[in-house]
C-alpha cells in the first residue's frame, strides 16, 4: 500500500489499483496458487523496474527539455525534476531541487524496497500470502475514526452507517460488511485521483455545491490521508478478541471514567452537563436502589447511546457551510446560545477533538451494551452467588473474589468466528524447559495465593474502615470551602457519626446531595451566566460607625469587589469546572465505592458460605487467647483491637489535638469536658456521660461550621461585633472567640480535628456498649479498671514476662517494668524545654517520682493510682490554662509587651496560632520556642498509657518481682558480703585482704562445677582463650578461600561472591569475639546475677503455689466455721499438708512472711550462702525456656546484651563519669560540687559510696536543675537580649560563672546525669546495697529485718488469738517507706552507741520538769554534734584503718595520665595563653615567647609527678589523701577561675583545656582508688620489668632512652627509700636490674622460639629483620633529599606575590624606576595562558624551565609605566651619570625584583627578561650568569626623564618613565612581568623543611648515624655481662635486694649488694651462677 499512495501518478495507479484488487480478492476467501502468485510477483517486479528507470531517465537534460516538469504529461504520471538541469560544462556537478516536498524525495526509494522485496520472495521461494482475518469491531472502529477525521459529506454517510452497525447485532454488521467496503473502495479511488497532481484538469464544483464538501480536493501529503483510507483492511481478527476478552471484566469502570472525560474534556457545554446528569443518576441508582439499578441498567445504556449519536449528528452536522443559519432559524437562539449548548464552527483540530471524544464514548457505551451486559448482571447479581467448591477452577475465583469489585470471574466468550485453523495452532513446549516450567507455574501459584490473601485482607480493611474514610473525606471536602450547600453534608456526617443507625441513610443523602452540588456548580459554568448582574456592590461604613480599621475595611470581603449570592451557597465560577468540582466527583466515587466494597464483601461471604464475622476484626484467629503466642500475634491482636483496649485514651489525646491546634475561646469548653471526665476517674462512670459527650460534639461541630458559614454577605449587614459600640472588639479577639466575620473569617480547616474527634468519641460509644457483651469480652478481652485487678480471682490470667522466653517478653519488660521511667523522662523533657511556672511544676513531680518511684511502684494500686492521677489533673490543667492565657498572647500581645513583659516571660505567653500579629518589637522578647502545647500532649499521652499500666494483670508480676526483691534485698546483701569475705580470706599472706571494692564488683564462690548442671554457667575463660579460638578460625578461612577460588575459577562474579563471604565470615568472628570478651568483663556480675535471679524466680514460684494452697485451706475452713471445735491442731495440721505439698524436698526451715496486699504467708527457706549457690531449688520450666531463648540469640543481641551487662556492672562509674562531662560541658561553680564530692567522698568511701553519698548527689542534682530552672526566666535583667549579646564571650559573666545563664541546652547533660544516678540506684536496691550501709559483721548473723519467724498464734483472756507482730518493712502497706525510715534508725542506732546510760535515762524521763527539760536540751545538743563529728571520724578511719585495705599499686597508670597530661600541655600550650594562636611549640619557643599559664602549668604538673612519686616511695596514705584534698580543690579553681581569667576565653569553649582535665578526672579516680586501697608493702623495682615479653622491653627501652628520666626517676628513688647504699651504689644496682631484665626478655624470646643447631636462618627471618634494617638505613640515608623535594613538588603550597616591586639603578646611584603593585595587579595564571606560553616556547630551551612550574605557580605583575617616586638626585652625581652614560658603553645596570608572599619566610628574589623568541627568569644571584647570551633577541627598554614645575613651584619635580620598546601607543604605560613562583612547604612541616638539606643531614642523619653506630660497635667489650645464659639467680638476687629493702632489713641489704658486686667482679662465678639448669644439673653429676 506504501508503494502506491507515497507519490499519487498515473504509474502508482497500476500498484494501487493491483491492492485494492489482491485484497478484494482475499476478503472474498477466492483460493490463489502458487504459480499464479509468483506470476503476479514477475509482473509487478518488472514494472516496478521499468518505473524506476524511467524517473532515472528523466532526470537528464534531453528528458526535462521533452517533458516540462509542470506539464500535463510529466504531472499525470508523477515524473518529478529532482535534479536540475545545470551547465553542461559542468557535466559532474548534481543540484538537487529542494522545493518538492519529502514524498518526492521517498518515493524512489520506496520504489527500489518494492523491488528488492520481490525479488526475496521470488528467490526465497514463498508459499504464498497468510490468511488475513478482519476483525469486524476494529472496522467499524476505522471507519468512524476515518469519517472524523476527513470531515466531509461523503465521510459522514460512514459516520452515519457505523453508528446504525453499533446498534445492530453482529449478524447485521457482517451482512454490510460487502457494501462498506466496495463504498470505502470507491471513496478511496476518487480520493486517488483527486490526490493527482492534476488541480487544473480537474473540477472543484458540481453546480453550486463545492466538492470540498464532499471530500474531492487536493492535499498536502495525500499519502497520509489514503494510508488512512486504506487502514480498515490491515487489522488482524485476533487483536478485537484479545481486546474484547481482556476488558470483559473493567469494561464498565472504562465507561465511568469516559463518562466524566466527555463531560469535562474542553469547553463545559450544556449537552456535557446532560451526560453528567446521566452519569449521575446511574450513580445514585447505584448507591440507594441496587435492585431497580439492574433492572434500569439496560435502558440506561441505549439511552446514552442514543443521546450519543444526537450529539455526534448534530455537531458533525453543524459544521457544513449553511447549517448555523438553520439551528438559528429553528431554535431562535443566538450564537452564543448555541455556543453554550455545544454547537459551534470548530477547526479541524478542535473538531477532531470535539467528535473523536463522544464517538470513542459512543464505542464503549455500544460494547458494554452489546457485549458486556449480560456477563456483567450475572456477575453482580448477589442473589444467586454460585460457591466456590463447585466452580471448576477455584484458584481463579479466589483470585477473582478478592481481586475484582463486586465482579466475579465469570466470562462469556465473545469472539465466536475465529478460525478453526488459528485456535489449533499450539506450539508445543521443548522437553528440556518442562521443568523450569513446571517451577513457574509453582512460583506463580504461591505468588497467586499471596496475592489473593493480601486483597482478601484489603477488602476486609475497607469494610471496617471505609465509612470513616467516607465521612472524613466529605467533611473535609465541606471545611475546604464553607458555604450552604456543604452544610448539608456536615450536617449529616455530624449526626451519622454517633448515632450509628443512620450512617446507611447518611451515605444514600450525601451521594444524592454531591450529585445535586457538581449539576449546580457545572450549570453555573456555562457562559450564559454571568454573575456580574446580580451582584451587589456594598457602600463601605462610615469611620465613626464601625471599629474596622481602613485597611481592614480595603481588605474586607464585604466592601473590596462586589458581592455574589452564589458564593454564600457554595457556586462560582471558575477556570476549570473538573478542577472546580474535583473535591466532590472523588466523594462521589469514595460513597460509591463504599457501596461497591459492602456488596462485594456480602457477595464474598455468601461465595465461601459464611455469615459474616460478629466482630469486626481483621485478623479473625487473632484473640485474647492468641496475645500472649509471641510477637505477630500481639502485633495482629493490636491492628483487630487497638481502639477497643485504648480507645477512650485516644480520644482525650483527640481532645487535646483539638485544643492544641486552635487555641481560642471555644475549644475552652472541650477542656472542661475533658476535666470534668477525667476526674471521674473510673470507666463505669465516664461510660454514663459519654453519650451527652457525643451528642454535644455533634452539635457543637454544626455549630461552629454555621459561624464559618456566617450571614449572606449579599445583605450588605456587617456583623454587629463590627458596630462601633463601648466593648471594644477588635480583629484578633473576634478570631480568638471564633466568631464570624467578613475581615477575619473563621478558619474552618481547623475544624477536622474536631471531627475527628468526633469519630473517635463514636467509636468509643460502641466500644463502651460493646466491651459488656459476652463475644467481645472472650474475643477481645475485658476493659476493666479496677484499682484491685485480683479481687475475686484465683489466679493472674496474665503469663508472667519477667524472665523471658521470647522477644514479646523483652518488649513487655520494656514496657512493664521500664516505661514508667520513660514516662518521667518526658516529664521532664516538657518541664525543661518550656521555661515557664507550668515547666517547674512538671519538673518538681518529676523529682518527687524519680526519688519515691520504686517505692510508689509497690504501694497499694489505689495510692499509686491517686497520685498518679493528680499529675494527669495537673498536665491537663496546664494545657487549659495555655489555652486560656493565649487570650493574652494573641490578642493583648502588644499592650503585655509594654508594661506586662514578665507576666509574658513567666508564663512564656507567645501565640502559636498563625495570623494574629507580626513580631516586630524588640523590647521585649517573645519565647517562640518556648511555647506549645505539643510536649504537653506528648506527655499527655505517655501519662495516660502509664495509667492503664497500671490497671493491667501484666504489672502485677512487676509488683510481685519488686515485692520480693525488696524482702530479698538484705539477702541479696548477705549473699554477696559473705562470698566476698571468702575470696578475700583465700588471698595470700602477702598481701592483706581487701573487704570491699565496689558494689558493683560482685564476687561469687567458684562453683562452676556445681551451678553448671542447673544455672548452665559457662566455665571460666581467659582471654587467651578467646584468642585462640578466634585465631583458630581465621585460620581455617584461607584455605576455604582457596578451595573458594579454585571451585570458582573463571567466574568472577562467583569470586566476589566468595570473597564477601570471607569478608562476612571475618566480621561474624569478630563480632563474636567482641561478645565473648566483654562477657569475660562481667563474667562476676553475669553470675551472681544470674544466681539471684534464679533465687528470686524459685520464691516467688514457691509463694505462687503457696498462695493457692493457701486459698484453699482458707476456703475448706470457711466451709467449717460453723463446726465451734476446730482445734489449733489440727489448722496447723492443715498448713503443714500445704507446705509439704508446695516444697517436700526442702521442709527443714520456714519463715512466715505476709507478702503484698493480699496477706498470703510467704514461705521463705533459710539457705546458707553456698547452699544458695548449689542447684537444690525447684525445677521451673520457665527458668529453663528464658535460658534457652537467650542462648539462641543472633549475635548482634548477644553483643547488645553484652554491652548492657557492661554498662550495669561498672554502673559506678558510668555516673561519675557523666558527673564530670556535665561538670566540663557546663564549667559552672554550681556544678563544681559534684565532682568534687565525687573525688573527696564517693571514691574514698570504704567500703563503696554510702546511701547519704547517692542521695546527696541526687537531691543536688534536681536542686541545680531546679535553681537554673528559675533562672531561665527572661524577665531577669541579666537574661535580656542586650545583656547577653554583651556579654556574649566574658568568662566572668556572674550568671555564666555561676551556672544560671540562659542557654538553650541548659540541663541536656543534668537529665542524662539524674537518669544515670537513678539507675545506679535502681541496682543498688535490686541487690541490697541501697540500705544496707556497714559491713556483714555489724549488721548481724540474722536477717530480721526483713523477716519476722512464724509464731504460733496465742489467745489472749477472751478466747481470741492475737495476731503476729510483724516489722515494718515486711508489711506491705509500709513497705514503701522502708527507704525513708531507714536514716531514723540509723541515726537512734548511732546515739545509743555513742551515748551513755545517763542519756538513755533523760530520755525516757516520764516528768518535764524545767531542770529535765534543760538536761534533755543539752543531750540532744551534744548527740547533734556528736552525730555530725562521728560520720567524718569514721569515714576518715575507714580509710585509714589497715585492717580495710587491700593493697593494691595503681601507680603506673597514675603516672600514665600524668604523662598524657603532660603531653597535653606541652603541644596544646596556645590553649593555656592570653591571645594565643594555634602554632607549633618549636616555632613558639624559637621566638622566644612563652605564655605564663602555659608555664605555671607546666612546672605545676612536673611538680605533682615529683610529689606524687615521693608519697609513693614513702607508702604515706595520710599524706596522700592531703594531696589529693589539696589538689582537687586547686585544679578545680585553677581550670574554672584562674584559667579562664588568664586565657579570656571560656572553659567549655576551651577544647584542650577540657581534655586535659578530663584525664586529670581520671588521675584522681585512680588516686581516690589508691588511697582507699593503700600502698602496697613491696615496690620491687620498675612496674614495666614485672614480665618478660617483647612488649615490656620495647617500653622499657623506650623509658631509658628519654633524657635525665631514668637518673632522675633512681635519685627521687635514692632520696625517699630507706637504704644503706650510697647514691652511686644505688645507680649501679639500678644499671644491673636493667640489663639483667633486658638479657632475660632475650632469653625468653629465645626459649619460645628455639633455633637448632646446625640450622641455617630462615629467610623470613633474614629478609624480614635484615630487609627492615637495609630499608630504614636506606630511607635515613637519602631523607633529606626526598623530603626537601617532596615537600616541594608533592605538598607544597603554592606562594603567590602579595606586592611585587621593580627597581632600576644605574651604578651606585639613586634607582631611576621605583614601582610596586599589590594583589589587585597581580593576575593568576589560567590553563588557556599556559598552553599558549608553552605552545609559543615548544621548541626552546626555556621549556626545561616553564615544565617545572603549573599554571597554578605563575602569576602575571602589571607594573605602571611611571615611577612611584620622585628622581632625587644631587646635581654633582647628575653629571657624573651623564658623563659615565656618554663615555662607557658598558655601564654597569642592574634591574631588582623583589615579591612580599603571603608565608613570610619565603622571599624569592627573581629577575624575569622578556626576550623576542623566549623567556628567561633568573633568580637575583645568578643574575651575572644570565646576562651571558644573544642579547640581540631581547626587547629594548625605553627610560625617559620626565618633568613638571606646577607641582612645586619652589623647584622641578622629576620623575622616569620606563616602556617597551615599538610598543602599542595603548600598552605603552604598562610594564607586564611575568612570575615564576617556586612552592614552598606547608607550615605544618615547616620546622623540618626549614633547616634544608644540609642542616637536616647534620641535625637528623649523623645524630641517627651515631645512634646506630653505637649499636653495631664495641659489642665485644660487653660480652662478659650480656652474653648470659641464666640470669635467674642474678634476677633473683636484685629481687631479694628489694625485698629486705622493703622489709626493713637494711644489714642484709649491704650483704647482698657486696655479694652482687663481688658476682661481677668473679668472672669465675658470674659463669657458675649464669649457667643453665641442664648445665649444671651435668656438673652436679
Amino acid at each position: 500500500m506504501t508503494f502506491c499512495i507515497t507519490q499519487p501518478s498515473a504509474f502508482s495507479a497500476i500498484y494501487f489499483l493491483l491492492f485494492i484488487g489482491v485484497c478484494t480478492w482475499w476478503a472474498c476467501h477466492l483460493p490463489i496458487s502458487h504459480v499464479g502468485f509468483n506470476a503476479l510477483c514477475v509482473m509487478v517486479g518488472f514494472f516496478t523496474a521499468g518505473h524506476m528507470i524511467c524517473l532515472y531517465l528523466y532526470q537528464s537534460l534531453l528528458a526535462q527539455a521533452l517533458f516540462p516538469p509542470h506539464s500535463l504529461w510529466a504531472r499525470l504520471f508523477g515524473l518529478k525534476d529532482i535534479i536540475i538541469a545545470g551547465n553542461c560544462s559542468l557535466a559532474y556537478d548534481l543540484n538537487l531541487n529542494d522545493s518538492h516536498d519529502w514524498p518526492v524525495y521517498v518515493n524512489p526509494g520506496i520504489l527500489f524496497f518494492l523491488y528488492t522485496t520481490i525479488v526475496t520472495v521470488l528467490k526465497t521461494g514463498c508459499n504464498g500470502p497468510n490468511q488475513f482475518f478482519f476483525v469486524l469491531l476494529c472496522c467499524f472502529c476505522v471507519v468512524q475514526v476515518w469519517s472524523i477525521t476527513y470531515h466531509s459529506w461523503l465521510t459522514f454517510v460512514l459516520l452515519l452507517w457505523a453508528c446504525l452497525i453499533w446498534i445492530l447485532r453482529a449478524r447485521y454488521s457482517s451482512l454490510c460488511s460487502p457494501f462498506i467496503l466496495l463504498y470505502g473502495l470507491a471513496l478511496c479511488c476518487l480520493q486517488y485521483i483527486w490526490a493527482m497532481e492534476l488541480q487544473p484538469e480537474l473540477p472543484t464544483t458540481v453546480g453550486t455545491m463545492s466538492l470540498r464538501q464532499l471530500g474531492l480536493d487536493s492535499a498536502q501529503y495525500p499519502c497520509l490521508r489514503l494510508g488512512a483510507m486504506a487502514g480498515n483492511e490491515s487489522v488482524l481478527k485476533v487483536l478485537g478478541g484479545i481486546v474484547m476478552s481482556s476488558y470483559a471484566k473493567y469494561w464498565i469502570y472504562v465507561c465511568g471514567g469516559m463518562f466524566i472525560m466527555v463531560s469535562f474534556a474542553g469547553k463545559l457545554v450544556a449537552y456535557k452537563i446532560i451526560y453528567m446528569l446521566l452519569f449521575l443518576l446511574c450513580l445514585c441508582l447505584y448507591q440507594v436502589y441496587y435492585s431497580l439499578w439492574r433492572r434500569m441498567l439496560k435502558l440506561f445504556w441505549w439511552l446514552v447511546v442514543a443521546y450519543t449519536m444526537l450529539v455526534l449528528i448534530s455537531i458533525y452536522t453543524y459544521q457544513f457551510e449553511d447549517f448555523p443559519g438553520y439551528w438559528r432559524n429553528f431554535t431562535g437562539f443566538t450564537e452564543e446560545q448555541l455556543a453554550a449548548i455545544g454547537l459551534e464552527t470548530f477547526a479541524l483540530s478542535e473538531l477532531f477533538t470535539s467528535i473523536l471524544i463522544p464517538g470513542f464514548f459512543l464505542l464503549a457505551c455500544i460494547l458494554q451494551l452489546h457485549y458486556f451486559h449480560k456477563p456483567f448482571m450475572r456477575i453482580t447479581d448477589l442473589d444467586h452467588v454460585t460457591p466456590i467448591h463447585k466452580k471448576k477452577s477455584s484458584e481463579r475465583t479466589e483470585q477473582s473474589d478478592s481481586g475484582n469489585v463486586g465482579l466475579n470471574t465469570e466470562e462469556e466468550d465473545l469472539v465466536t468466528n475465529i478460525d478453526e485453523e488459528s485456535e489449533n495452532e499450539v506450539e508445543m513446549m521443548p522437553s528440556k524447559w518442562g521443568l523450569v516450567m513446571d517451577r513457574l507455574l509453582v512460583l506463580s501459584r504461591r505468588f497467586s495465593d499471596i496475592l489473593t490473601t493480601v486483597q482478601v485482607f484489603l477488602w476486609r480493611l475497607l469494610e471496617f474502615h471505609i465509612l470513616k474514610m467516607v465521612a472524613l473525606l466529605s467533611v473535609w471536602v465541606a471545611l475546604e470551602e464553607p458555604s450552604v450547600m456543604n452544610l448539608v453534608l456536615v450536617v449529616l456526617w455530624s449526626l451519622a457519626m454517633p448515632y450509628g443507625r443512620f450512617r446507611p441513610m447518611a451515605s444514600c443523602l450525601s451521594t444524592v446531595w454531591v450529585c445535586v452540588i457538581i449539576v449546580c456548580k457545572m450549570l453555573y459554568q456555562l457562559s450564559v451566566v454571568n454573575p456580574e448582574e446580580y451582584s451587589r456592590n456594598c457602600s463601605m461604613p462610615l469611620i465613626n460607625s464601625t471599629n474596622l480599621l481602613p485597611e481592614e475595611m480595603m481588605n474586607s470581603s464585604l466592601y473590596k469587589e462586589p458581592v455574589d449570592p452564589a458564593k454564600w451557597f457554595g457556586i462560582r465560577k471558575d477556570v476549570t469546572a473538573l478542577g472546580y468540582s474535583k473535591n466532590h466527583l472523588i466523594v462521589l466515587m469514595l460513597l460509591v465505592f463504599e457501596a461497591t466494597v459492602y456488596r462485594h464483601q456480602a457477595h464474598h461471604y455468601r461465595q465461601i458460605q459464611r455469615s459474616p464475622p460478629p466482630i469486626p476484626a481483621l485478623f479473625p484467629a487473632a484473640t485474647r487467647d492468641t496475645l500472649d503466642q509471641g510477637l505477630i500475634p500481639c502485633f495482629k491482636y493490636l491492628l483487630n483491637y487497638a481502639f477497643y483496649k485504648f480507645g477512650l485514651e485516644i480520644c482525650f489525646l483527640m481532645t487535646v489535638n483539638v485544643i492544641g491546634q486552635r487555641m481560642n475561646f471555644l475549644v475552652i469548653i472541650h477542656g472542661c469536658w475533658l476535666v470534668a471526665m477525667l476526674v471521674r476517674r473510673r470507666r463505669e462512670a465516664i461510660a454514663r456521660i459519654w453519650p451527652r459527650y457525643c451528642l454535644f460534639l455533634s452539635i457543637f461541630m454544626i455549630y461552629q461550621y454555621l459561624l464559618c458559614v456566617g450571614i449572606p454577605p449579599a445583605l450588605c449587614i456587617d456583623y454587629p461585633w463590627r458596630w462601633n459600640t463601648p466593648v471594644l472588639m477588635n480583629s484578633a479577639l473576634i478570631k480568638w472567640i471564633y466568631l464570624p466575620d467578613f475581615y477575619t473569617v473563621p478558619n474552618s480547616k481547623n475544624l477536622i480535628a474536631d471531627f475527628v474527634l468526633l469519630m473517635c468519641a463514636s467509636q468509643q460509644w460502641k466500644v463502651f456498649e460493646c466491651e459488656h457483651t459476652e463475644e467481645w469480652m472472650v474475643l477481645a478481652g475485658e476493659n476493666t479498671d479496677e484499682p484491685e485487678p485480683m479481687e475475686g480471682r484465683p489466679f493472674n490470667p496474665a503469663p508472667n514476662f519477667i524472665n523471658c522466653r521470647n522477644y514479646l517478653d523483652m518488649a513487655k519488660v520494656l514496657v512493664f517494668r521500664h516505661f514508667f521511667w520513660f514516662v518521667l523522662s518526658v516529664v521532664f523533657i516538657t518541664g525543661a524545654t518550656r521555661i515557664s511556672v507550668f515547666g517547674l511544676g512538671y519538673l518538681l513531680a518529676c523529682f518527687f517520682f524519680l526519688l519515691f518511684g520504686t517505692q510508689l511502684l509497690v504501694k497499694p494500686s489505689r495510692t499509686r493510682l491517686i497520685l498518679w492521677d493528680c499529675l494527669i489533673i495537673y498536665n491537663v490543667a496546664v494545657i487549659i490554662s495555655k489555652n486560656l492565657l493565649s487570650i493574652l498572647a494573641c490578642v493583648f500581645v502588644f499592650e503585655m509587651q509594654k508594661g506586662f513583659c514578665w507576666v509574658i516571660q513567666l508564663f512564656s505567653l507567645v501565640c502559636t496560632i498563625k495570623g494574629y500579629y507580626d513580631l516586630s518589637d524588640n523590647t521585649c522578647s517573645l519565647p517562640v520556642e518556648e511555647a506549645g502545647i505539643i510536649w504537653d500532649s506528648i506527655c499527655f499521652l505517655c501519662l495516660l498509657l502509664q495509667r492503664r499500666i497500671f490497671l493491667s494483670f501484666y504489672f502485677l508480676h512487676v509488683i510481685a518481682e519488686l515485692q520480693a526483691s525488696a524482702k530479698q534485698a538484705s539477702r541479696y546483701y548477705y549473699l554477696f558480703e559473705s562470698d566476698s569475705e571468702d575470696e578475700d580470706e583465700q588471698q595470700s599472706e602477702e598481701q592483706k585482704p581487701q573487704k570491699q571494692t565496689g558494689e558493683n564488683a560482685f564476687h561469687v564462690k567458684n562453683y562452676e562445677s556445681e551451678i553448671k548442671p542447673f544455672f548452665m554457667i559457662p566455665t571460666k575463660t581467659t582471654g587467651s582463650d578467646i584468642l585462640f579460638s578466634l585465631l583458630c578460625y581465621l585460620n581455617r578461612l584461607p584455605i576455604i578461600c582457596c578451595c573458594l577460588c579454585t571451585a570458582g575459577h573463571g567466574e568472577m562474579v562467583q569470586r566476589i561472591m566468595d570473597i564477601l563471604r570471607f569478608l562476612w565470615a571475618i566480621i561474624l568472628a569478630m563480632v563474636d569475639g567482641l561478645t565473648q570478651w566483654l562477657n569475660l568483663l562481667t563474667k562476676q556480675y553475669r553470675e551472681t546475677s544470674t544466681v539471684l535471679c534464679n533465687e528470686l524466680t524459685t520464691h516467688i514460684h514457691a509463694h505462687f503455689n503457696l498462695h493457692q494452697c493457701v486459698s484453699d485451706w482458707q476456703h475448706h475452713t470457711t466451709a467449717d466455721s460453723r463446726d465451734d471445735q476446730v482445734s489449733q491442731g489440727s489448722e496447723s495440721s492443715t498448713l503443714e499438708t500445704c507446705l509439704d505439698e508446695t516444697d517436700a524436698e526442702n521442709s527443714t526451715r520456714y519463715r512466715l512472711v505476709y507478702m503484698d496486699q493480699y496477706s498470703v504467708p510467704l514461705v521463705f527457706h533459710d539457705l546458707s550462702s553456698s547452699e544458695t549457690l548449689r542447684p537444690k531449688f525447684f525445677f521451673i520450666e520457665e527458668l529453663e525456656q528464658s535460658r534457652e531463648f537467650f542462648n539462641n540469640q543472633n549475635r548482634l543481641l548477644k553483643l547488645l546484651f553484652a554491652m548492657y551487662n557492661l554498662l550495669s556492672a561498672n554502673s559506678e562509674l558510668v555516673c561519675y563519669f557523666i558527673i564530670v562531662l556535665n561538670n566540663v560541658v557546663s564549667a559552672s561553680a554550681i556544678s563544681l560540687v559534684l565532682p568534687i564530692l565525687v573525688f573527696l567522698w564517693a571514691m574514698l568511701a570504704v567500703p563503696r559510696p554510702t546511701k547519704k553519698f547517692w542521695m546527696t548527689a541526687i537531691v543536688y542534682t534536681e536542686v541545680m536543675v531546679v535553681v537554673k530552672y528559675i533562672f531561665q526566666f527572661g524577665f531577669f535583667p541579666w537574661n535580656s537580649v542586650y545583656e547577653l549579646t554583651l556579654n556574649e564571650d566574658k568568662p566572668f559573666f556572674p550568671p555564666r560563672i555561676l551556672g544560671l545563664e540562659k542557654t538553650d541546652n541548659y540541663i541536656r547533660y543534668d537529665l542524662l546525669q539524674l537518669l544515670a544516678l537513678f539507675f545506679h540506684r535502681s541496682l543498688l536496691m535490686r541487690y541490697g546495697l541501697w540500705d544496707q550501709e556497714g559491713r556483714l559483721e555489724e549488721q548481724g548473723p540474722s536477717t530480721e529485718s526483713f523477716t519476722v519467724e512464724g509464731k504460733s498464734r496465742e489467745r489472749d483472756e477472751d478466747g481470741e488469738r492475737k495476731e503476729d507482730q510483724v516489722n515494718t518493712t515486711s508489711d506491705p502497706e509500709n513497705l514503701g517507706f522502708t527507704e525513708m525510715n531507714q536514716p531514723q534508725k540509723v541515726r537512734a542506732n548511732t546515739i545509743l552507741l555513742f551515748g551513755t546510760e545517763p542519756c538513755s535515762t533523760l530520755v525516757k524521763c516520764p516528768c518535764f520538769s524545767q531542770e529535765c527539760s534543760s538536761l534533755i536540751h543539752v543531750f540532744f545538743f551534744s548527740c547533734s554534734i556528736q552525730s555530725a563529728y562521728s560520720p567524718a571520724q569514721g569515714f576518715f578511719k575507714d580509710i585509714l584503718h589497715d585492717d580495710y585495705r587491700a593493697a593494691t599499686d595503681v601507680y603506673a597508670l597514675m603516672f600514665l595520665t600524668d604523662v598524657i597530661d603532660f603531653i597535653i600541655i606541652v603541644f596544646g600550650f596556645w590553649a593555656f595563653g592570653k591571645h594565643s594562636a594555634a602554632a607549633d611549640i618549636a616555632s613558639t619557643l624559637s621566638e622566644d615567647q612563652v605564655p605564663e599559664a602555659f608555664l605555671v602549668m607546666l612546672l605545676i604538673q612536673f611538680s605533682t609527678m615529683i610529689i606524687d612519686r615521693a608519697l609513693y616511695l614513702r607508702k604515706a596514705v595520710l599524706g596522700k589523701l592531703i594531696f589529693q584534698v589539696t589538689l582537687v580543690f586547686g585544679i578545680h579553681f585553677w581550670m574554672f577561675f584562674i584559667l579562664p581569667a588568664v586565657t579570656e576565653r571560656m572553659f567549655n569553649q576551651n577544647f584542650v583545656a577540657q581534655l586535659w582535665y578530663f584525664v586529670k578526672c581520671i588521675y584522681f579516680g585512680l588516686s581516690a582508688y589508691q588511697i582507699r586501697c593503700g600502698y602496697p608493702t613491696r615496690i620491687l623495682g620498675n612496674f614495666l620489668t614485672k614480665k618478660y615479653n617483647h612488649l615490656n622491653l620495647f617500653l622499657f627501652q623506650g623509658f631509658r632512652l628519654v633524657p635525665f628520666l631514668v637518673e632522675l626517676r633512681a635519685v627521687m628513688d635514692w632520696v625517699w627509700t630507706d637504704t644503706t647504699l650510697s647514691l652511686s651504689n644505688w645507680m649501679c644496682v639500678e644499671d644491673i636490674y636493667a640489663n639483667i631484665f633486658i638479657i632475660k626478655c632475650s632469653r625468653e624470646t629465645e626459649k619460645k622460639y628455639p633455633q637448632p643447631k646446625g640450622q641455617k636462618k630462615k629467610k623470613i627471618v633474614k629478609y624480614g629483620m635484615g630487609g627492615l634494617i637495609i630499608f630504614f638505613l636506606i630511607c635515613i640515608i637519602w631523607f633529606p633529599l626526598l623530603f626537601i623535594s617532596l615537600v616541594r613538588s608533592v605538598v607544597g603550597v603554592v606562594n603567590h606575590p602579595i606586592d611585587v616591586t621593580v627597581t632600576v639603578k644605574l651604578g651606585g646611584y639613586e634607582p631611576l624606576f621605583t614601582m610596586s603593585v599589590q594583589q589587585q595587579s597581580i593576575q593568576p595564571f589560567t590553563k588557556e595562558e599556559y598552553d599558549n606560553l608553552t605552545k609559543n616556547f615548544g621548541d626552546n630551551v626555556a621549556m626545561q624551565f616553564i615544565t617545572l612550574y603549573s599554571y597554578e605557580d605563575i602569576v602575571t605583575a602589571m607594573i605602571e609605566g611611571s615611577s612611584g617616586s620622585v628622581w632625587r638626585i644631587s646635581p654633582p652625581s647628575r653629571q657624573e651619570v651623564i658623563k659615565e652614560l656618554l663615555g662607557s658603553p658598558h655601564t654597569n645596570k642592574s634591574v631588582s625584583f623583589h615579591g612580599k608572599h603571603e608565608i613570610a619566610w619565603v622571599t624569592p628574589n627573581l629577575v624575569v627578561y622578556i626576550c623576542n623568541s623566549h623567556l628567561k627568569v633568573c633568580v637575583l644571584t645568578k643574575l651575572i650568569g644570565c646576562l651571558v647570551g644573544n642579547e640581540d633577541d631581547y626587547l629594548n627598554i625605553t627610560l625617559s626623564l620626565k618633568s613638571d614645575r606646577s607641582l612645586n613651584s619652589s623647584g622641578n619635580q622629576e620623575w622616569w618613565d620606563i616602556a617597551i620598546a615599538s610598543c602599542r601607543p595603548s600598552s605603552c604605560g604598562v610594564l607586564p612581568m611575568v612570575i615564576f613562583n617556586d612552592k614552598v612547604s606547608p607550615p605544618s612541616l615547616g620546622f623540618l623543611a626549614g633547616y634544608g638539606i644540609m642542616g637536616l643531614y647534620v641535625s637528623v642523619v649523623l645524630v641517627i648515624g651515631k645512634f646506630v653506630r653505637g649499636f653495631f660497635s664495641e659489642i665485644s667489650h660487653s660480652i662478659m655481662f650480656e652474653e648470659l645464659p641464666c640470669v635467674d639467680r642474678i634476677l633473683k638476687l636484685c629481687t631479694d635486694i628489694f625485698l629486705v629493702r622493703e622489709t626493713g632489713e637494711l644489714e642484709l641489704e649491704e650483704e647482698l649488694y657486696s655479694k652482687l658486686i663481688f658476682l661481677y667482679r668473679s668472672p669465675e662465678t658470674m659463669i657458675k651462677w649464669t649457667r643453665d639448669s641442664l648445665s649444671r644439673d651435668q656438673d652436679r653429676h
